[in-house]
This record gives C-alpha cells, structure tokens and sequence, in this order.
C-alpha cells in the first residue's frame, strides 16, 4: 500500500507513468462498481474512460493521497448517475451480465471476475444505490466508513443498510448464512 500511496503522490505531482500504474491498480474495482448500477458494457467503458479523464485532469486537486480511492470511486459514482439519468436505463439483468465480454489482461484474475458477476447476479433484485452499497462493502472490501464518505451518508445509516441488505438476500435466498 506504502508504494502505492508513493505512485498517487507522484500522480498529484504530475508523474503520468505513475497515473497510469494506480488507475491499473483501481481499474477492476471501478468497473465492479460500475457494473453494479449500469447494464451494457459500452456504458460501463464509457464511464470508466470518463472518470479516469476526470480524475487525471482533477488529480492535482486532491489534497490527500490516501483519499484517492474514495475520491475517484465518487467521480466514478457521479458519472454513472449521470449516464442513468439520461439513458433512463433499465435495471441490471443476468442476460446483460452473460451477454457482456470482459476482457481482463490476467486469466488467473477471471475467477474472481466471474464470482464478483454471480455475487451481482444475486443482488440485481436491489436498488441501484442498495448494490452499489454492498458490491462496494463486499466486493471492494470499502469500510462502512469510506462508503459514507464516497455517498455522503451517514456512517450508521450505511452500516444500517447493509445489514437489510443483508436480510433482503437471506430472505430471497432462502438461507441464513450469506
């Protein structure tokens, strides 16, 4: 992590070859958040281009390398929201998730690929905001406390979701140990 905070440090700074070895680092996790509130490929490319512009263009702006992840996982957010808002798009089903080709340079990341697109194939009967709080806890392993500080939501009302969610799941599932 210590090397990592050095990279967004020397981003902020200017360091392009730098830039492009953190966004490399934070590229699938955006995506899996991008995937949980939007429902084609093309969209979902497109704003995680515009984001990583965004975010390059900002980068001098932020004021604290270790705010990094919350600060380009809220441009990200925003972007997202934009594009739904104008698409009016539909919500996430398990034909779009199948019919979608993701292309990841490592295959031996494919698996964890794969488990994160059954994990959103559980949780599509959510609200958008509902997957993206627990594909952000779950699958990007976020702490309830950087969740609020992405969405700007209380911290207890965040832990208070995901325990619903939580039950939402069991309930749907039909289980009690999820």
């Amino acid at each position: 992590m210590e090397g990592l905070l050095d990279k967004i440090k020397k981003s902020i700074n200017g360091d392009k070859d730098a830039y492009s070895k953190i966004i490399s680092y934070y590229e699938k996790k955006l995506y899996v958040i991008a995937k949980s509130r939007l429902n084609n490929n093309e969209d979902i490319q497109d704003v995680m281009q515009e984001t990583i512009m965004q975010a390059y263009i900002k980068i001098n702006e932020l004021k604290s390398a270790e705010k990094f992840s919350s600060w380009i996982t809220s441009i990200l957010i925003n972007n997202c929201n934009k594009l739904y808002v104008k698409n009016k798009m539909k919500l996430l089903s398990y034909d779009d998730i199948e019919s979608n080709n993701i292309n990841f340079k490592q295959e031996n990341e494919y698996k964890k690929v794969e488990d994160d697109l059954n994990f959103l194939d559980i949780i599509n009967f959510l609200s958008i905001e509902d997957r993206t709080i627990i594909s952000m806890y779950y699958l990007n392993e976020y702490t309830t406390k950087e969740i609020s500080e992405i969405l700007k939501i209380n911290e207890s009302t965040i832990r208070s979701r995901i325990s619903n969610i939580r039950n939402k799941i069991k309930e749907k599932m039909g289980k009690e140990n999820i």
